[in-house]
């Protein structure tokens, strides 16, 4: 007798423990990660309706929301992000959580709507872009800082001037300062 209740009190005390060690591994399990969702900071919004001349509490005029707008729609949010930080002196990563979630129909509808409708091609325009006309889109000190840099053969700094005051990417810029007009060099 005292043999049977050795194995049955084993035979429990096994099922304890696998019992035990299953809620064990079911919380050790990877869960899905929560969906984000963007949630505006104070500083991020907005008090004015869009088409106000005044400037909103986060720093961000009608025309910057309309560029801001332009931006997002071409794909230039690295651009995006940098002109909204600028005006709205929120950090990196607010400035791109706002960028990632912007929706140009619920940020400016009505400027927005007019601003791409009427916009013109922008020197970031992929179409038909050229260094005559890249250089023409220019001011003309830049221009001709960028011939200079360009005679004197510093290429990365002719790249990142002609970035800069274009926005266009880094492969974009590569290629027009490779086929810049040497002719235009003072």
């Amino acid at each position: 007798m005292d043999a049977v209740l050795w194995i049955i009190a084993i035979v429990v005390g096994l099922i304890v423990v696998v019992a035990i060690l299953a809620v064990a591994l079911r919380g050790m399990r990877p869960k899905l990660p929560e969906p984000q969702v963007f949630t505006p900071s104070p500083t991020t919004a907005r008090t004015t309706p869009a088409s106000s001349t005044s400037a909103s509490v986060s720093g961000l005029t009608p025309t910057v929301i309309a560029e801001i707008d332009r931006l997002v729609s071409a794909g230039q949010k690295i651009h995006a992000i940098k002109l909204y930080r600028d005006h709205s002196g929120v950090g990196l990563k607010d400035a791109k959580d706002r960028i990632e979630h912007w929706s140009v129909s619920t940020t400016a509808p009505h400027l927005a709507a007019v601003s791409n409708a009427t916009a013109t091609r922008s020197s970031i325009t992929p179409t038909a872009m050229t260094p005559s006309s890249v250089r023409a889109s220019l001011p003309p000190s830049v221009a001709t800082e960028i011939d200079r840099m360009v005679a004197g053969g510093s290429a990365i700094a002719a790249i990142k001037a002609l970035r800069q005051h274009t926005g266009l990417g880094l492969k974009e810029s590569k290629e027009l300062i490779e086929a810049w007009p040497r002719t235009h060099a003072s």
